[in-house]
């Protein structure tokens, strides 16, 4: 019998593994018994697969020594010349910075490969030894879906390295190499979403080529199944907007990390209600903008919005212990449904871009602040760089003020014909980069890397 052991810490990975059909491929594997690790033992999600060859843990959150806490700090900074988020943190400590190129340095003279063991090293010797072991038994192998140091897994696969048990990870966000840090301790496979991130690996990172499976875009499959809804009339019915019978999808991203000290709305829902207080006079009586906020968000937030005519609030998922909302299947048929039956999608800088693009719907991007507030905020998100290269290679559209938006909802709504060669990005760039033809066989693929790892175990 073979043990796997499965780490789920936030909402995004039980999604990932668990409605795509990951886990159940997993288990589909003769003789194989499952350990999980994640934050709520008894989420339903995971009723589907208990079993006497399923046991499910409640996974203990680290807590870091000082010395870690300095360490988990220092990481990113060797990566000063490479990733924006950090030289725009650092941008106002001349200091920092020179600590920041020196460190640089460092790494190019050692190399990165030889300077991220040496980084896994002092981790392992600095974190705090536990009185019991939390991994359960000797699992043949760990499988973890985050690949950042800063992760709520961290000290579960610090115990996994040190006891020298196998991991895989399987990367859950397109940005998880660029803005949140690559985890230094070594793996036996790494399982990427598409070229860009494998790219991002080997050229940032200097991992091994033979390492890395690209598996595809995990949620496509989820994307293109809208259960049983017709058509866009009949989604609105089914959530109360009967009265319409067209909608303009506008995806709130995370928007705390739009958040003004001493401003109690974050910026970010300042600009969703600029732009809809001009979008809506223009759009047609039945037509009506249902602004979905993003899982990070409160219930209360929707009050914001109260007071905008013909514009509604969509809040995904449910509350749980996870740091966000946790998504049922319902929910993901929601997803389909506003994506598949809006007549365009609005967002900022969130993967919301990437499930529009996924399935073939027209959307664009805001790129401005909102009035009266001092520039650079907003705009910053597009210089990170997951989302810097996804406009250079495909040529995503960007709104730089509200008559922008107007005006691509207005051509999106009169139909493909009247979209200009600036609405319409290169899909023949996002497909290669982004998300491959083959992603709906993300969960069969995850598999056989599994197996194969399985075997030579």
């Amino acid at each position: 019998m073979r043990n796997l052991a499965v780490i789920l810490p936030y909402a995004v990975s039980i999604r990932d593994f668990v409605h795509t059909g990951t886990l159940d491929q997993l288990l589909s594997i003769p003789d194989v018994r499952m350990q999980i690790y994640t934050q709520n033992p008894a989420l339903p999600e995971f009723d589907a697969i208990r079993s006497d060859r399923v046991s499910i843990f409640e996974m203990a959150e680290p807590h870091d020594s000082r010395v870690e806490q300095l360490l988990k700090t220092i990481y990113p900074l060797m990566f000063y010349d490479t990733f924006y988020y950090v030289r725009q943190a650092l941008a106002a400590s001349r200091l920092k910075r020179i600590l920041a190129k020196g460190l640089v340095a460092m790494r190019r003279i050692i190399g990165t490969q030889r300077t991220l063991r040496l980084y896994a090293r002092l981790l392992l010797a600095t974190a705090p030894r536990p009185t019991a072991n939390q991994i359960v038994g000797d699992p043949d192998l760990v499988i973890a879906t985050r690949s950042t140091i800063n992760s709520l897994d961290y000290g579960l696969l610090v115990e996994a390295a040190r006891r020298r048990l196998p991991q895989l990870t399987a990367a859950s966000s397109w940005d998880n190499f660029t803005t949140k840090g690559f985890f230094p301790f070594p793996v036996v496979r790494i399982v990427v979403w598409n070229r860009k991130m494998a790219d991002e690996l080997e050229q940032i990172f200097d991992v091994d080529a033979d390492t890395i499976v690209e598996a595809g875009y995990p949620r496509l499959r989820l994307l293109e199944n809208s259960g049983t809804i017709r058509d866009g009339p009949d989604y609105l019915g089914r959530i109360g907007l009967g009265s319409y019978r067209r909608f303009i999808l506008y995806s709130a991203s995370y928007a705390e990390l739009t958040r003004v000290a001493g401003d109690p709305v974050p910026r970010e829902y300042r600009l969703i209600r600029e732009v809809a207080a001009r979008l809506a006079p223009t759009l047609p009586n039945d037509t009506c903008i249902l602004v979905r906020l993003h899982p990070f968000s409160k219930s209360e937030d929707e009050s914001f919005f109260a007071d905008i005519p013909h514009l509604r609030v969509f809040v995904p998922g449910r509350g749980d212990r996870y740091v966000e909302r946790v998504m049922s299947e319902a929910d993901e048929v929601h997803l389909a449904a506003q994506l598949r039956f809006s007549e365009c999608i609005v967002s900022m800088a969130s993967t919301m871009t990437i499930d529009a693009l996924a399935v073939g719907r027209p959307v664009i991007n805001v790129a401005f602040e909102p009035d009266g507030a001092a520039p650079g905020m907003i705009s910053n998100f597009y210089r990170f760089n997951h989302f810097r290269d996804l406009i250079a290679t495909v040529h995503l559209p960007l709104a730089h003020d509200a008559n922008e938006v107007t005006r691509f909802v207005e051509r999106s709504m009169t139909g493909s014909d009247a979209l200009t060669d600036g609405d319409t990005p290169d899909m023949v760039a996002f497909e290669k980069l982004y998300v491959p033809e083959n992603s709906r066989a993300y969960p069969n693929v995850v598999r056989r890397v599994v197996e194969e790892l399985l075997i030579d175990a």
